[in-house]
């Protein structure tokens, strides 16, 4: 069973000391226009280790130490791992963790930063959590990342904390991997606030809940396939499928590409870093896929450990999707100064010159021309058109390419 209050507690307590951080709860006006509702961020990116997995973590360990556990082995994809091994280091005990070989660097450094022993294997969670059972031994508990109740507990004092902060609440959304941060924030809501809704994100790349609570039964997908590496889990739980069935509302899926989006968006526009999977709530509430007008709403932004070039190719992702960063491609005479002619006609409008390309050797180019792509930053109050009606006048045959 779910021990709320207790976990409820010790968390407490523990951010009294300063050890784990009660996130704030900040409204976002640019969402709130985006998603015509009053929108709220519950933001555990910025939590100790970056995620809210220390929750679980650090009341787990708090109920096995008691039992008598002085070591323990897990396995993550990247945040349980470093909330395992952050809790660990606090409670003064070992801990090993199995990662999948996928996992960003950033996630393995500093698992073993928190003095935690890092081994990599298998593609996902799941290849991970078996080679961990494989070394599991007489005296070590094995932690599991969300189908344990300990752990579960840890995470419904997010769920607490959010009712608290937003009393009159109407929408609650959640990211969902292998379903233990919904499992616990669905249970809290529920018991403090009956009337809510709680409504769960999985990447479609990796959407193992949602098509196990289409199949009434735990369903596990060959292969996963997101940018959202926090929720890319094969299987979900046994106790969190049943537990999602019980308090979630609904579970819906989000694409990479809004997934990039609203990474862009929390950036810009709120100054928060997110990782994939901390992005899908918001993510879920522009694209539309949960509906959020007249309703006071939460999204959790889960978690915030995203490696800088991940990070760099996502905001470029992003620019291109908003046509902010665009690729001009076009042919021109191959004579001196034709380019220098086309490149003074972009900056002459603002047109930003970040990479430049000539083809000569396609076999259908015309020997006397040269294909040239402008891979260009336009000014937000650019009318491309323009540009290209101008480079056309000036024997320059451009196009936006797709």
């Amino acid at each position: 069973m779910i021990l709320l209050e207790e976990a409820t507690a010790i968390i407490k307590e523990e951010q009294k000391r300063g050890r784990i951080h009660r996130t704030p709860l900040l409204r976002s006006e640019s969402l709130s226009r985006l998603a015509g509702g009053d929108v709220f961020l519950k933001l555990e990116a910025l939590q100790k280790t970056g995620s809210f997995k220390i929750r679980g973590a650090y009341f787990a360990m708090h109920k096995y130490i008691q039992e008598g556990y002085r070591e323990f082995i897990t396995a993550s994809s990247g945040n349980h791992a470093q909330g395992v091994a952050y809790a660990a280091q606090l409670h003064g005990v070992k801990a090993t963790v199995v990662m999948p070989e996928s996992t960003p660097w950033l996630k393995v450094k500093k698992t073993q930063d928190y003095g935690a022993t890092v081994i990599l294997h298998g593609e996902s969670y799941y290849e991970a959590e078996l080679k961990a059972r494989e070394l599991l031994r007489d005296g070590v508990k094995f932690l599991h990342a969300y189908d344990d109740w300990y752990v579960i507990s840890g995470q419904s004092t997010l769920g607490v904390e959010i009712v608290e902060d937003l009393q009159d609440v109407d929408l609650v959304v959640v990211p969902v991997g292998g379903g233990g941060l919904i499992s616990g924030v669905a249970y809290a809501v529920k018991q403090r606030r009956p009337s809510a809704k709680v409504i769960g994100v999985q990447a479609s790349g990796a959407p193992s809940v949602y098509l196990s609570l289409k199949e009434g039964r735990p369903v596990v997908i060959e292969r996963v396939d997101t940018i959202a590496d926090g929720i890319a889990v094969k299987r979900p739980g046994d106790i969190t499928l049943k537990l999602i069935q019980e308090y979630v509302d609904d579970v819906v899926l989000v694409d990479d590409n809004e997934i990039v989006d609203a990474i862009f968006l929390l950036m810009e526009r709120t100054r928060v870093v997110a990782e994939g999977a901390g992005a899908a709530a918001v993510a879920a509430l522009m694209s539309g896929k949960v509906k959020a007008e007249g309703r006071r709403a939460v999204a959790v932004v889960s978690g915030g450990n995203i490696d800088a070039p991940i990070l760099m190719r996502v905001l470029m992702k992003a620019l291109a999707r908003q046509r902010r960063i665009v690729k001009l491609v076009g042919e021109v005479p191959d004579r001196p100064g034709m380019l220098a002619k086309a490149s003074s006609i972009l900056a002459s409008r603002q047109v930003n010159i970040l990479e430049v390309y000539h083809e000569r050797y396609d076999p259908e180019q015309r020997p006397n021309y040269v294909r040239l792509s402008f891979v260009v930053e336009i000014p937000a109050t650019l009318d491309l058109s323009k540009v290209i009606e101008e480079l056309e006048k000036a024997g320059f045959y451009f196009k936006v390419l797709d």
